[in-house]
């Protein structure tokens, strides 16, 4: 899903910066206000697991990405708003360090995973009740997957549109590929953080239960 340089449209890679700045600004004003000394090392941990998780890519026609995301896990264990900053901090160093996505490009991958990913997943879990909320781990996981890939898909085809095919991709060849590939990653995904949840409730139970993933740290 990391788009690359020379990819899109400048003006779709402004209003990917736009939004991407915008959020993580808020997020980091939120988090600041209400992080304690618990949340932290909780949050370092998720970020080294997600980034090793993240490096593992799988081509997809057209000339992007997929791979796991991560996002659910970070949200449903910390709140949305820490976990756009582990998120951000996980694409800097992949982009950076590793050259994994473009650095214009940056801003629309941030938005794509840190952003969309993110609170797709945070509003998924809370559709469910607490009885339910490992089924919630799981449809969140695959939910932030699956319109993080969509949302890259219409900017692959917007840039195509908007500049007479400088840039972008065409619909028909994004949409198709992009979903058909994330619907299958995000089972992966889902399966994935949901057994990592479950393992956390049996051998770190504190986790889950001393785990402030809404009111205290979000609002």
């Amino acid at each position: 899903m990391h788009i690359p340089d020379g990819l899109m449209a400048p003006e779709i890679l402004a209003v990917g910066w736009a939004i991407a700045l915008a959020t993580i600004a808020f997020s980091i004003f939120k988090v600041n206000k209400k992080i304690d000394e618990k949340t932290v090392p909780l949050m370092a941990i998720l970020a080294a697991g997600i980034f090793v998780a993240q490096m593992l890519n799988f081509p997809i026609f057209g000339g992007t990405t997929g791979h796991l995301i991560g996002a659910a896990l970070a949200a449903v264990l910390v709140g949305p708003y820490a976990a756009v900053i582990i998120l951000t901090v996980i694409l800097l160093i992949q982009c950076f360090v590793f050259g994994d996505g473009g650095l214009t490009a940056l801003g629309l991958n941030l938005t794509n995973m840190a952003v969309i990913g993110t609170f797709v997943a945070w509003g998924t879990y809370k559709l469910f009740p607490v009885k339910l909320e490992k089924v919630g781990v799981i449809a969140a996981a695959w939910a932030s997957i699956f319109v993080a890939a969509f949302a890259c898909a219409l900017e692959l085809a917007a840039s195509f549109s908007i500049s007479g095919g400088a840039y972008g991709i065409e619909a028909a060849i994004s949409l198709p590929s992009m979903l058909g590939y994330h619907a299958v990653i995000g089972i992966g995904e889902g399966i994935i953080t949901g057994a990592i949840f479950l393992y956390l409730a049996k051998v770190a139970p504190e986790i889950i239960k001393t785990r402030k993933p809404a009111e205290e740290v979000t609002t």
